[in-house]
């Protein structure tokens, strides 16, 4: 039988066994075969659905992120409900999908999890500290990102602007899932 290990970067680690480990993690297509990033993000995905089993462990990265958020949403929500009913195994699944986190915080099945920050408002900067920490995120600071990643001010301005609108145009709109 063949293992296989990784430094741990703890004083102690304790894991169950897996059968299987399954990533979804990363965007990138198929371009010479006709497949959009999209596609080869739901091929591997449909891949996994078929193959998990209780004792396996799935990470998935942001899925559902290259299509419309309502459809993304909806992908998202119903693999992750078929991972945590169906599968039952254990499962890591990030997502920048707010009211998906809403979605499930009741769930005892589920535990709400952030990477940790610290946002100066009067500076107008976050620091991402890259330490797990419990609950859901507050916000989401992707006009810090952008400023960080060096986009123009002018247009991370715009952006802040246009951001605003349309999350109070979709703010009253609640998502009504059966819950089967």
């Amino acid at each position: 039988m063949a293992q296989l290990g990784c430094y741990v970067p703890a004083r102690r680690c304790h894991m169950t066994t897996f059968d299987r480990i399954f990533t979804r993690i990363g965007a990138n297509d198929n371009i010479m075969a006709g497949q959009s990033t999209f596609m080869v993000e739901l091929s591997e995905t449909s891949k996994i659905m078929r193959e998990a089993t209780p004792r396996s462990l799935v990470i998935l990265d942001e899925l559902g992120r290259g299509t419309s958020t309502y459809d993304g949403f909806a992908i998202a929500y119903s693999v992750l409900h078929h991972l945590a009913t169906k599968v039952r195994c254990l499962a890591l699944f990030s997502t920048h999908y707010a009211s998906l986190s809403t979605e499930f915080e009741a769930n005892p099945l589920f535990a709400l999890m952030h990477m940790g920050f610290f946002h100066d408002e009067e500076k107008r900067e976050v620091t991402f500290l890259y330490k797990l920490t419990k609950g859901s995120c507050p916000k989401s600071y992707g006009m810090n990102v952008a400023s960080l990643a060096g986009v123009p001010q002018e247009i991370v301005d715009r952006a802040e602007i246009v951001a605003g609108n349309f999350e109070k145009s979709h703010h009253n709109r609640t998502v009504v899932v059966n819950k089967r």
